[in-house]
């Protein structure tokens, strides 16, 4: 018999339901009961590795997870734990982030080359098709891929974002001549040698500050797993410095909506109605009738939270993730 604390997470799974969705979703065992803990693994890039945790069974149905920005893989950790068993989840921390490796110096991180390393992923597991969880940043990779090799993606689920926030031309010029500033000061920085330390506590509050009240200290702990190192003295924040400037990409909204187009993927976008907004309610509209050009599947789908919900109340996410995973192909 279940016990109080899960007789009150089946009434908010039954009882919490976003804005233009149905009531009916299957409650997966999972969401009580958590998995054996994920495997570490690291797969071998030509610069370095991408770290990553493996969690489900080695035959499961490939999905691939994606992070945001500054963030790293485990900011899935309490939401996995309640999507369906039969999945082998491969949550990753993209270059720079995280345990991963940065890249080398003079070579710049944009959305296109995150691409390479998730081609680089197909070949290593030998899949010929897989699905996408991805959050914020990590949604602009996966829509991008989506659109690139389109035979190559079942589903892609974008938390708090719908694709790579556009190029706007008009600033254009503005923008890039403040990230080589940028990036030239964080590389002179990093090569004068690591940042100053300071203490667990103080990282943690920055973090959550950073944040703007996204992250609370709970979730940021969870996340300081593999975004801290640990010096003497205290401790740094292991993402490569030159992340804090905005990435030299070029990536206009016509040749994002031409990819939606040619995406054929089932879509899923949640998007958490006291986070940014990135675009103009239209903007987002647009591109959701491109998505359903090719596509059979688009489903857009709102609900209260900030932007890291996910993480801080896995319970009112899961429940719409599965629905999608294990229905069909209607588009809601």
């Amino acid at each position: 018999m279940a016990n109080e604390s899960e007789n009150k997470l089946l009434f908010r799974m039954h009882h919490i339901i976003p804005r233009g969705l149905t009531s009916s979703f299957d409650i997966p065992d999972s969401g009580i009961t958590l998995p054996p803990s994920p495997q570490d693994i690291e797969i071998q890039m030509t610069w370095g590795k991408v770290a990553a945790k493996a969690w489900g069974p080695v035959n499961g149905r490939p999905l691939i997870a994606i992070h945001g920005w500054l963030d790293n893989c485990g900011t899935f950790d309490t939401l996995i734990p309640l999507l369906p068993k039969d999945l082998r989840i491969i949550a990753v921390d993209i270059p720079g982030h995280g345990l991963s490796s940065h890249f080398p110096p003079d070579i710049a991180y944009n959305y296109v080359d995150t691409l390479l390393a998730v081609e680089r992923m197909f070949e290593h597991f030998q899949w010929k098709k897989c699905s996408f969880l991805v959050h914020s940043l990590g949604g602009a990779t996966a829509m991008l891929y989506a659109g690139v090799f389109p035979d190559k993606v079942e589903k892609v689920i974008c938390l708090d974002i719908i694709r790579a926030t556009p190029t706007i031309s008009a600033t254009m010029d503005v923008r890039l001549r403040k990230t080589v500033g940028k990036l030239l000061k964080y590389e002179a920085d990093i090569i004068a040698g690591p940042e100053e330390p300071i203490s667990y506590e103080s990282a943690v509050e920055r973090w959550v500050s950073g944040t703007f009240g996204s992250l609370d200290e709970k979730a940021c702990r969870i996340l300081c797993q593999r975004g801290l190192k640990k010096l003497d003295g205290g401790y740094v924040f292991s993402r490569d410095r030159r992340l804090l400037a905005a990435p030299l990409a070029f990536i206009p909204k016509e040749d994002q909506l031409i990819l939606a187009r040619k995406t054929t993927a089932d879509v899923l976008v949640i998007k958490f109605i006291d986070g940014p907004y990135f675009e103009d309610p239209e903007d987002y509209q647009e591109h959701m009738e491109a998505l359903r050009t090719s596509s059979k599947c688009v489903r857009y789908v709102e609900i209260e939270g900030k932007h890291h919900t996910h993480l801080t109340h896995p319970e009112t996410v899961a429940p719409i993730i599965n629905d999608f995973l294990n229905y069909g192909s209607d588009s809601v």
